[in-house]
């Protein structure tokens, strides 16, 4: 468990602002977000797999929202119901369920989630 987990390095108010920021974002900018995240550099894919967060995993999700536009309001739908402490509680849990899964596990996760759409 040396890996931190999502968020802890934020304080509440930071938290907070992230919470709110999602909450406010049109489609247009998650869109945008999506395009920066799915251009990482080799500098943030390092990052986040210091946060314990799987560059590739984030990818194809981040690409599954794009193609799937429903989805994506589904998710921000979601978490413009989650307080900032649902939001990290859910990204912890995420990010620990993640940590146990093989290659073969995210991929059918990922699968389950197209068949699910």
């Amino acid at each position: 468990a040396g890996m931190p987990g999502v968020g802890q390095a934020l304080t509440p108010e930071q938290m907070a602002e992230v919470n709110d920021k999602v909450k406010d974002m049109s489609a247009d900018e998650m869109g945008q977000m999506m395009e920066q995240m799915q251009n990482m550099g080799p500098e943030q894919e390092k990052r986040m797999r210091e946060m314990g967060v799987d560059p590739n995993m984030m990818k194809q999700s981040l690409k599954m929202m794009k193609d799937n536009p429903m989805m994506m309001k589904a998710a921000q739908a979601m978490m413009s119901r989650m307080s900032p402490e649902q939001m990290l509680q859910a990204s912890q849990n995420a990010q620990k369920q993640m940590a146990n899964m093989s290659e073969a596990d995210k991929q059918k996760a990922l699968d389950d989630l197209k068949k699910g759409l």
